[in-house]
């Protein structure tokens, strides 16, 4: 069986390097090599030392070393870096779902957390995020063979409260079937400076990370599969017949990025609260959302439309009239919402708030959209 189309990346492709105020990627926008190296004293002597032969399969040495220091109990040989967290999760997917495997996870969802398990014939049960709350019982309520954990979650910005950490880390003592956690957002918890992990709580407990949205360099393409290394083994191995390695000059600038992590995210967070605190303040004013609950980390959120809004169309016509571009809710197989990212640099995010209340205005008395 072959994946169905990628139903968010299309509408990405077509005017994500177009859009005045790009409010449909899930990453903070985008940084310049020049911009990184010069935050981080980077010299193109630095860069000039590179050696542009294939680095170790399994990632190098140093940045495996750097990536454990993200969780508790992980050790370096505990790290597989890939090219981004889809290959970790291409990867890890392949190795353990057989036909007929239960996979459970929290829906909406980013397309890829269920549709290779799909592909692998697994049989999906969706746990839906309400109200931005991730339930820990729902989610471990009967067997399965995998749990996804996707946390802070995408696309609607729920995270687990301390409450549900407890109970989760409770459950996990005991639990003997496969549980992977999806963490790409961890670096952007609103409360902390590292947001919790479930990573080294058991022998069948994974973790997918990557620094390329929350610290806006999409393009290096890093990221990584942490757990039981006797997996990893495997997956290493696996990767091979994919990307064999990763590009030597990302992970040079990923490991620069990792070891400076807390001085380069503070101005993206100072960016993002800025966004939050406008979004806010202009969302209630906008007649066509009908409910809202605020993200509690990462860098979108799930809004309710109007009843008889099609997302599709909504998001087309904001587009069109405005410039503005979000995520229809229908290309997450959630019709009635539309994803927003606050990762659009503070000037760019709120004139085009600005732009979407004016619009707005217009199609109040109007289900034309």
């Amino acid at each position: 069986m072959t994946p169905r189309e990628f139903f968010i990346e299309d509408r990405l492709e077509k005017y994500r390097l177009e859009a005045e105020c790009n409010l449909g990627e899930s990453g903070f926008r985008n940084f310049t090599l020049g911009y990184v190296c010069d935050f981080l004293g980077i010299s193109f002597d630095d860069l000039k030392t590179i050696s542009l032969a294939d680095s170790p399969n399994q990632g190098r040495e140093e940045l495996r070393k750097e990536i454990a220091k993200l969780y508790e109990g992980i050790t370096n040989e505990e790290v597989l870096v890939t090219t981004g967290t889809s290959e970790a999760l291409f990867l890890f997917f392949s190795l353990i779902l057989s036909p007929n495997d239960v996979v459970r996870y929290l829906s909406p969802a980013f397309q890829a957390l269920y549709e290779i398990p799909l592909t692998l014939g697994a049989k999906l049960e969706p746990v839906l995020v309400k109200s931005n709350e991730i339930l820990v019982d729902e989610l471990f309520q009967n067997k399965a063979k995998l749990i996804i954990i996707n946390h802070p979650h995408n696309p609607t910005g729920a995270t687990l409260s301390e409450k549900e950490i407890l109970k989760l880390k409770k459950i996990l003592s005991s639990w003997d079937e496969y549980v992977l956690f999806d963490e790409h957002y961890r670096f952007l918890d609103y409360e902390k400076e590292l947001g919790f992990s479930g990573a080294g709580l058991g022998k069948k407990i994974f973790a997918t990370g990557s620094i390329t949205k929350s610290f806006g360099v999409t393009g290096l393409r890093i990221g990584w599969l942490v757990g039981n290394k006797e997996l990893l083994k495997k997956a290493r191995s696996f990767k091979d017949y994919l990307t064999h390695t990763v590009n030597p000059i990302s992970e040079f600038l990923a490991l620069k990025l990792l070891q400076n992590r807390e001085k380069f995210l503070k101005p993206i967070r100072e960016n993002l609260q800025q966004n939050l605190k406008v979004f806010l303040d202009i969302i209630p004013k906008l007649s066509s959302i009908q409910n809202f609950t605020p993200p509690k980390g990462g860098l979108v959120s799930f809004l309710k439309l109007k009843e008889g809004f099609s997302s599709r169309e909504y998001a087309d016509e904001l587009y069109k009239n405005t410039g503005v571009f979000v995520l229809p809710g229908a290309d997450f197989e959630s019709e009635g919402f539309i994803r927003v990212g606050l990762g659009e640099t503070h000037e760019r995010f709120r004139t085009g708030l600005l732009k979407w209340i004016e619009w707005d205005s217009k199609i109040l008395n109007t289900n034309k959209y």
